[in-house]
């Protein structure tokens, strides 16, 4: 038949709206197999998924059927425009021409959304999932459509009937606006996420689905974060600048009185002993303050291109002896033609001194260990209220005792230390990370080691 060779879909209805012919490009667009196809009611055939006009057109009760142009009609998938025409013996041609009008876009722009979206059926069977989803949980289309929704629910919300309340809450009110909870990803990682879901009722029946908007608010969960974090740095090395100038005097007058004594005849014997041991923790009580001091007003940064490879090498050299005798390892991975960044050297030194003097600690304690150095060049959040930017991403880690959940989220506060140190030392790091722009943060499970991982920008906002 001449039909079969054209380029678009043409179907034919009987007076009883049943489909008696329909050609290859119809068979192509619709996914209709003519063999299963053919005698059934067109209503059956293509359903939900056929333009509620052009189905009231085609079905029965019969009448008499005067040609009709209907433009942007939904077909299955996309929308077409479409010619309907009465033929010979009561049979209806029906010839689909792809749609021009806007109507057309919306599967596409849909589609190709950043933000997720997905659709469930009545019985929270993923039915949709677009890119922007794909994106955001790593599962593409074909994995996760048919799968049920809690599949992206973290166990401890679904033991809380999370899900059980918002389909309620979904039944009672028709919608439910930015709800912010956490779904899992592919890779098991939690998410923080903002949900925006709307029922789709089918006419009278009680049946439930719905359509899912996603937003992903972990950057701005982590701006949040910064935030709070600058404004406590802030906070606490004015205190610290405070309390060092009220020890300082007073440390001075006695640095000196315990200096004379020493040079006196008191300086002899047991006494002597007495008054050295008293110098050094005098020592010690002015590097805590010089510390302090530190921490309310960092060094000025001598900035110039540095190679953060290069820093690294200078730092393993200064520890190599120290980590032998600790039986630790090293194990560095940076990646090849990693572009320079304007930072300062030194300081970014005395950072990644800190971070692998801590690690060897950990690991001394525990008989010896690995300690890995990765760099590379990645995307990432590294300023406040900044848009994601090329980033280079430096990670240490151990794979030592770990730190114990309950410290994680204090271990950059000042004086916070389990070692015996004087717990400044993270502080500092954070504070020099922070004047580069850049963001430092920790994760660790108990017996499998820390991450400490560093952001800093390839490019500078001067």
């Amino acid at each position: 038949m001449i039909l079969d060779g054209l380029p678009d879909p043409i179907f034919f209805v009987d007076r009883r709206g049943c489909v008696v012919y329909l050609n290859r490009a119809c068979e192509s667009a619709f996914g209709l197999p003519a063999s299963q196809v053919a005698g059934r009611p067109v209503s059956l055939v293509l359903g939900s998924e056929l333009d509620e006009g052009l189905l009231a057109l085609l079905s029965p009760p019969p009448r008499r059927v005067t040609p009709a142009s209907l433009p942007a009609v939904r077909i299955g998938k996309t929308y077409w425009d479409v010619r309907v025409t009465p033929g010979s013996a009561g049979m209806t041609g029906v010839y689909c021409m792809p749609s021009s009008g806007p109507q057309a876009r919306w599967p596409e722009l849909l589609a190709d959304s950043a933000d997720a979206i997905w659709a469930v059926d009545d019985q929270e069977q993923i039915v949709a999932w677009n890119r922007g989803a794909e994106e955001m949980f790593g599962y593409a289309s074909d994995e996760i459509v048919g799968q049920p929704v809690t599949r992206l629910i973290p166990l401890d919300l679904i033991e809380a009937r999370e899900p059980e309340r918002l389909r309620k809450a979904l039944r009672e009110l028709g919608a439910v606006r930015d709800y912010q909870t956490r779904r899992l990803r592919k890779d098991g990682r939690e998410v923080e996420v903002s949900l925006t879901s709307t029922v789709a009722r089918d006419g009278a029946s009680s049946s439930l689905a719905s359509s899912t908007i996603v937003r992903d608010l972990s950057q701005r969960r982590q701006i949040e974060r910064q935030a709070i974090e600058s404004e406590k740095l802030v906070t606490l090395g004015q205190l610290a600048a405070s309390v060092a100038q009220e020890i300082g005097t007073p440390l001075t007058a006695i640095g000196i009185v315990v200096e004379s004594l020493r040079k006196s005849e008191l300086g002899d014997g047991d006494a002597g002993k007495q008054l050295e041991t008293a110098a050094q923790q005098l020592n010690r009580i002015a590097r805590l303050t010089h510390g302090l001091v530190e921490l309310a007003k960092p060094g000025e940064l001598r900035l110039a291109r540095v190679r953060l490879c290069d820093v690294v090498e200078r730092v393993l050299e200064l520890l190599e002896p120290s980590l032998k005798r600790a039986s630790v390892d090293v194990v560095v991975d940076c990646q090849a033609f990693l572009p320079e960044i304007t930072a300062d050297a030194g300081q970014l030194q005395q950072v990644f001194l800190n971070l692998l003097m801590n690690a060897q600690r950990a690991l001394e304690s525990a008989g010896g260990g690995v300690v890995s150095v990765e760099a590379k060049l990645d995307r990432g959040l590294p300023v406040v209220g900044r848009p994601m930017r090329e980033v280079i991403k430096i990670e240490f880690s151990d794979n030592g005792p770990g730190i114990d959940p309950a410290d994680l989220p204090y271990i950059f506060a000042p004086f916070f230390s389990r070692s015996g140190g004087s717990g400044l030392g993270l502080a500092l790091a954070k504070q020099i990370v922070h004047a580069h722009g850049g963001t430092i943060e920790a994760r660790s499970t108990p017996g499998t080691g820390a991450t400490f991982t560093i952001l800093l920008p390839v490019e500078s906002d001067a």
